[in-house]
């Protein structure tokens, strides 16, 4: 297997111009090491094979390829050139790490030697206009780029550089004339597009058209031309042909999956227009999705979407074909979760949660969410349970930590024991005394042991009024807060104070909270108000009993 190895590498020498006649076995050997990517060996054994061998100039090639520092790699091309000076692959090889270097004029010198040596090879003489553009030799540029044109004819490239010479001038209205003459002899997609745009930056509209259309005569896949043309037709305000064209780009396999994506986030935050053109845009989203259905950021694009607009039956059905395809991505796993959890079908949060647990070794997350729909389905003791495990996988985590001691602690209230309760409150207030959810609920469940105000608030009531305080500072807007402190106030006989509270509260969504106007309702008949009074206890008992 090894002989068969080394007459292929030698044949492939012969083609390429680098002999491998009459090889050591040292340097099949290092040839070995540098196509099987071990650069560090293949570097040390042709650094050898110079030494023992000066006269071998393939080794020396080697060894310039291989060398991490220029002028270590300058010396050894210069080398292999000296040794055999006809090699054309020595020479254009070190000519293109001067132009890598950015040392242009040995390039140059280098790259007009060989097309002296090689006047028919197209190539190099792109190479060169590269060099005189970057040199600005406009001249020498067009001259070459005439060379090209006598042995290759036209052509997009050809065209391109063209006008890239002009630019370079500064001569925008001749680069554009050129470009408008030679595609009366040489027509193309490409071209047809440049034309096009030029004419849409004029807004001359219909020009732009014509050009665009042009192309996709020529070519009706061309997506740089469909995509021209919608956005053409959406400023003239031609919806049906904008979403026809830009139904071709969205589908088209030419377009990255990417930029579709970056398309459709922009057309989605388009406000007005989106929504004016839902159905259109629902159709497009389909199109993507149909288009790159295993690309993720496609996906997830998608099945926010549907859920979004309230299509998740097809939001979930995107989720399962990830799933399909990535049944080791463990964040579709977690999306696909959420997706449930948001439509609040709590038997299907523990089902899929429950699954991934099993699956994956960090299922904090999962975790969460099946406490949390174990708790909507009065599982308390399943979701109790869940937070007793978080707890114990991340012992040092705080932010887990709270979120634990503030769920349990609502868990154990609900269980009749308040004990328990004020007991994972205090060790959620030791990792964040502000945490705002534990002190309003700490505070409210401390109240419910009175059920009339007191002519002087006792230490408890002290202690909650203290931390309710807390809440409303954060968040003064918040309703349930300002109910929590507000309700404080009347059990300590401030029920003035409280008014204006509840007052606030209404402003910002307490009318939608059984037990807010409740509270509301009784300080207004404390202070008398009992006709107010009576209208708030209605709409209290209107609502039905809070969640």
């Amino acid at each position: 297997m090894k002989f068969i190895r080394k007459i292929i590498l030698a044949a492939i020498f012969l083609f390429t111009g680098i002999y491998a006649n009459a090889q050591s076995q040292a340097y099949f050997d290092a040839l070995d090491a540098y196509n099987s990517g071990n650069r560090q060996a293949a570097y040390r054994q042709f650094s050898d094979l110079v030494d023992a061998e000066p006269g071998n100039d393939a080794a020396y090639y080697y060894l310039a390829i291989l060398s991490e520092d220029f002028l270590e790699r300058e010396a050894n091309f210069k080398q292999a050139i000296a040794l055999d000076p006809g090699n054309f692959w020595y020479k254009y090889a070190l000519a293109s790490d001067y132009m890598s270097n950015k040392d242009a004029d040995k390039a140059l010198a280098l790259f007009e030697e060989l097309i002296r040596d090689n006047p028919k090879k197209t190539s190099l003489y792109y190479d060169v206009v590269n060099i005189y553009m970057a040199k600005g030799y406009s001249d020498k540029a067009m001259e070459a780029l005439d060379v090209i044109e006598a042995q290759t004819g036209k052509s997009d490239p050809l065209a391109m550089a063209r006008m890239q010479v002009y630019m370079q001038k500064g001569d925008q209205q001749k680069a554009f004339e050129f470009l408008k003459d030679y595609y009366k002899d040489y027509r193309s997609p490409r071209l047809a597009c440049i034309m096009a745009e030029y004419y849409a930056g004029l807004f001359q509209q219909q020009e732009a058209i014509k050009y665009f259309e042009e192309a996709l005569e020529m070519d009706p896949d061309c997506v740089e031309a469909s995509y021209g043309l919608a956005h053409i037709y959406r400023s003239l305000g031609q919806y049906d042909m904008y979403f026809k064209h830009i139904n071709d780009f969205i589908k088209s396999d030419e377009v990255p999956a990417e930029d579709k994506v970056a398309y459709m986030q922009d057309l989605l935050g388009s406000g007005q227009f989106a929504q004016m053109f839902a159905p259109q845009i629902d159709t497009l989203m389909t199109e993507m999705y149909t288009s790159s259905p295993t690309d993720t950021t496609v996906t997830g694009l998608t099945a926010a979407y549907y859920y979004q607009t309230g299509q998740v039956d097809k939001a979930l059905d995107v989720y399962a074909g990830i799933l399909e395809e990535n049944p080791d991505d463990a964040g579709a796993a977690f999306t696909h979760c959420l997706i449930y959890y948001y439509a609040e079908d709590w038997d299907n949060v523990v089902t899929y949660a429950t699954a991934a647990i099993q699956r994956f070794d960090m299922p904090l997350d999962f975790l969460q969410l099946r406490g949390i729909a174990f708790w909507q389905l009065k599982e308390y003791d399943n979701s109790m349970e869940d937070y007793r495990t978080m707890l114990s996988m991340a012992p040092k985590d705080s932010s887990v930590a709270l979120s634990c001691y503030t769920a349990m602690g609502d868990l154990y209230h609900m269980a009749g024991d308040p004990k328990q309760a004020y007991k994972c409150y205090d060790k959620a207030l030791r990792i964040n005394p502000d945490h705002a959810p534990v002190l309003n609920n700490y505070a409210y469940y401390l109240t419910e042991t009175y059920d009339k105000p007191l002519k002087r608030p006792d230490a408890t009531l002290r202690k909650a009024m203290q931390m309710s305080l807390k809440t409303i500072q954060q968040e003064p807007d918040n309703p349930t807060y300002v109910d929590t402190y507000a309700w404080l106030l009347h059990l300590v006989g401030r029920d003035v104070e409280a008014k204006a509270m509840f007052k606030h509260a209404m402003l910002y969504g307490g009318k939608e909270s059984r037990t807010i106007l409740e509270h509301y309702a009784t300080v207004l008949q404390t202070l008398g108000e009992n006709d107010l009074a009576n209208v708030y206890f209605k709409q209290a008992e209107a609502l039905g009993p809070d969640e």
